[in-house]
């Protein structure tokens, strides 16, 4: 029975690894706002006028707070195109920071 037991026990994601977030995390808005502010801040750090879509996936890893990978379809001069941001989030501590925007390649 012990083992039955150890069987029916839901997988964790390892601490420090990325994982998928919650199904539906795409339409939370919580997590479009994260999307949101990456937009911002790259608009703002790279003077460049990308315009937020929608989310496509979403990722997240441990790391003294969480860091959000989020996969985003934006437009770029009237052309929509994936982007991939890194969004470091301590809620806690009302933190957040870019740490990464790129374009997925093959789609830029």
């Amino acid at each position: 029975m012990a083992e039955e037991e150890q069987d029916q026990q839901p997988s964790m994601p390892l601490a420090g690894g990325v994982f998928d977030a919650p199904a539906g995390s795409e339409n939370d808005l919580r997590t479009i706002e994260l999307a949101r502010f990456a937009v911002a801040e790259h608009n703002s750090k790279a003077n460049a006028k990308v315009e937020f879509e929608r989310l496509v996936k979403v990722r997240q890893q441990v790391v003294g707070g969480f860091m959000h990978y989020l996969t985003m379809e934006v437009k770029e001069g009237g052309v929509k195109k994936l982007y991939e941001a890194q969004v470091w989030e301590r809620a806690w501590e009302n933190f957040k920071q870019l740490q990464e925007f790129n374009p997925v390649e093959g789609t830029a």
